[in-house]
């Protein structure tokens, strides 16, 4: 699982550095269950840079949709985010 996850970010870093010029606006998605804290680790993730934070419960209100729009610096720095927020139990990046 380690190496899958490692080939899914190689690939992440070449498609983005092809697909966007950098400095760039990249729109986060992320699922995760609806506790205040899984919610609350992930918006921390990005308090270190101006984002738009938008969420949705799922009808169920089971779960909730996070999308994060910010400017961000390079694909590397998407990367991190990415990685950071992969450490949340349960959480989906879309």
């Amino acid at each position: 699982m380690l190496n899958d996850n490692k080939n899914f970010y190689k690939r992440l870093e070449k498609q983005l550095a092809v697909s966007s010029d950098w400095p760039s606006i990249y729109k986060f998605k992320f699922i995760l269950k609806s506790d205040s804290l899984y919610i609350t680790n992930l918006i921390n993730i990005f308090n270190d840079i101006d984002a738009d934070i938008f969420s949705k419960l799922s009808s169920s209100k089971n779960f909730t949709s996070i999308t994060i729009t910010a400017k961000m610096k390079s694909a590397n720095e998407v990367i991190k985010k990415y990685k950071l927020a992969s450490e949340i139990e349960g959480i989906i990046s879309l």
